[in-house]
């Protein structure tokens, strides 16, 4: 099993994702933050599942789709960093480097 770990940009999303949405709905927001959670659990198992993120064209850099939001994580041997949640409509940094504020395996 991968060991799967949040680097703090993508802890500090969830919270930011759960308090938008949570000014409408507080159930929605519990909700959406669930499925985020849940989909990541898959990485545990298939570290390779996401796709390559298309605005990086690198094998280690990938994501997992849940509408409307992209998870992206960085993959090594070792571990998978998840480095930022991000809705769709939001641009990617140019550079990945920008995500990866996290030790180097």
């Amino acid at each position: 099993m991968t060991q799967v770990v949040w680097a703090p940009e993508a802890i500090s999303r969830l919270d930011d994702i759960e308090s938008h949405i949570a000014l409408d709905s507080p159930t929605n927001a519990k909700e959406m933050i669930a499925r985020l959670l849940m989909r990541t659990r898959q990485l545990e198992t298939a570290a390779l599942s996401g796709r390559e993120v298309p605005e990086y064209r690198r094998d280690d850099i990938r994501e997992l789709l849940e509408r409307p939001y992209r998870i992206i994580y960085r993959f090594t041997p070792n571990r998978v960093t998840i480095l930022t949640v991000m809705h769709y409509r939001q641009l990617l940094p140019r550079k990945a480097q920008i995500l990866q504020h996290v030790p180097q395996d």
